[in-house]
């Protein structure tokens, strides 16, 4: 029965990951087709180059709260399972090792929703919001250097593969070297998030090879 539950959120994740945050804020506050503006991504980026640098601010941040607080949410109601014995086992559900896997289909879903041919967004500030729900210190860091990056030096592109890289690199080096900063998460999870990181970076590199931006 809990493997059942897992992999119906499983499924969810990835579904709540295809919905479109850049789309619905560029319907709702310009009435645009997101997909015939700018690069035709449905991302920040295009947002915030080719519609409103607020409008982008806005679409960035609702995509890092779209993603941490599903986790966050996902993780209280498989408590609340677990606790009133609903579910028996439902510790299963929450799981660290787990929630790394609602969270990596939920940004799949997000880069590549079936919901429009497999053509998504970036997904950057996705996983932003999944990185701040494992890594919240590392990763409001990362985002505080990127915002630097992107609103003096005007260095979008680069912005970007520091929001990839930097939460990574500095939770490798929290994790070596701060014992408390180990607890409660799972074995191999610096190998893992750098897999993810790296395929973060290769996907959108290929991405903006495609799109003629490098």
């Amino acid at each position: 029965m809990n493997y059942l539950i897992l992999i119906l959120i499983i499924i969810a994740a990835y579904f709540y990951g295809c919905i479109s945050t850049a789309r619905v804020v560029a319907k709702t506050f310009r009435s645009l087709n997101i997909y015939k503006v700018g690069t035709g991504l449905a991302d920040t980026e295009n947002i915030f180059v080719n519609v409103s640098r607020p409008l982008g601010v806005l679409v960035g941040l609702l995509d890092i709260l779209k993603a941490f607080l599903f986790l966050i949410l996902i993780e209280y109601l498989a408590r609340w399972l677990n606790y009133y014995g609903i579910v028996e086992g439902a510790d299963l559900l929450y799981n660290k090792s787990i929630m790394l896997l609602y969270g990596l289909a939920m940004l799949i879903g997000h880069c590549l929703p079936i919901t429009n041919n497999f053509k998504g967004g970036r997904g950057i500030f996705t996983y932003s919001g999944y990185l701040l729900y494992f890594v919240p210190g590392p990763m409001i860091i990362s985002l505080i250097v990127a915002g630097f990056i992107t609103f003096i030096w005007k260095q979008v592109r680069f912005a970007q593969y520091v929001l990839v890289i930097l939460p990574v690199l500095l939770t490798h080096i929290f994790y070596a070297f701060i014992p408390y900063f180990r607890k409660g998460l799972p074995p191999h999870f610096i190998v893992i998030i750098w897999a993810i990181a790296i395929i973060m970076g290769v996907l959108n590199f290929i991405l903006s090879k495609r799109l003629g931006e490098i």
